[in-house]
């Protein structure tokens, strides 16, 4: 049991720093760019990262080399286009809206599972998986079902879509990898691969969009979180938690996200939570309850 609560607070600061993630992105987003945020987090976090993880880089290589095309798209996917997606809708729509739309990420990765995987969608989850994309549209039309045919006006909660989804890709391609690539090898190769990935759309922000990253103490402030709290320690401390109660009763905790991140928009920016969004949130909950068959794993007898 004590190992049991040291892993629900580790999971429990694990959710609350991605949901600060969010809302410290959309309180930024006039004054940081948001590719020139997104590389210069991931910036930061290799130069903590890569250094650590070098050995078993090194050691995993091999492997990884051997899987060119899943490597690139793992690093592109997680670290390249997932929180860069997100920060750029966040330009345009709130964080509340990009909070309720990241819960519908286990969802989308049970309807890509059988894509790529070759996964059989069972009936329950296929009810699921429809439960929650009508939430999603609830979300993304602010409860106004009718303006899905001017789906160009929510820009914004779009791109944070295209993100979600990004990060489901990722996932169920994590599922390709031998299990002996993990770990901090896994996680450097990701970053660097990332990075390189970035680069080209953080130059063209810069000297194209005329939108240059200004040093100055908001920025500072704003990759120091992003970087050491939302990246690094959030990573950490994820996979000791993991270790210690199992993937499955952790994944749970990846719902308090949006409750966490409700709060600190409404304490912190004055963003407005209207019914719709509450609803929605619900349907992509339920959802995720129906194509699960439970939220919670009962815990296996010790054989």
């Amino acid at each position: 049991m004590p190992n049991n609560r040291l892993a629900y607070t580790l999971l429990t600061l694990t959710a609350l720093f991605w949901a600060g993630n969010f809302v410290l992105a959309r309180a930024v987003h006039a004054s940081v760019p948001p590719i020139g945020l997104a590389f210069w987090r991931w910036f930061a976090v290799a130069v903590f990262v890569v250094p650590w993880g070098w050995g078993e880089l090194r050691r995993q290589w091999p492997l990884m080399r051997a899987r060119p095309a899943l490597m690139l798209a793992l690093g592109v996917c997680s670290v390249g286009a997932f929180n860069t997606l997100i920060y750029i809708g966040l330009q345009t729509t709130s964080a509340v809206n990009a909070l309720l739309l990241i819960s519908a990420a286990p969802v989308l990765i049970l309807a890509l599972a059988p894509l790529l995987l070759g996964n059989k969608l069972v009936a329950r989850q296929a009810l699921g998986v429809a439960v929650s994309a009508t939430g999603v549209l609830l979300v993304l039309t602010h409860g106004d079902i009718a303006a899905i045919a001017s789906l160009g006006q929510h820009v914004g909660s779009l791109w944070v879509l295209a993100g979600v989804l990004s990060w489901a890709l990722y996932s169920v391609l994590l599922r390709k990898l031998p299990p002996v690539i993990n770990g901090r090898g896994l996680f450097a190769a990701t970053v660097i691969v990332g990075l390189i990935a970035l680069l080209p759309f953080y130059l063209g922000e810069t000297f194209i969009q005329h939108r240059p990253v200004q040093l100055n103490t908001t920025l500072l402030l704003t990759v120091a979180y992003v970087a050491v709290f939302a990246s690094v320690l959030a990573y950490l401390f994820w996979n000791r938690a993991v270790t210690m109660i199992g993937a499955e009763q952790s994944g749970v905790f990846i719902h308090l996200m949006p409750a966490f991140g409700l709060i600190l928009s409404a304490l912190l920016l004055g963003e407005r939570i209207t019914a719709a969004d509450l609803i929605g949130l619900a349907l992509i909950l339920s959802g995720l309850i129906i194509a699960a068959g439970r939220l919670i794993p009962t815990r296996r007898r010790a054989p």
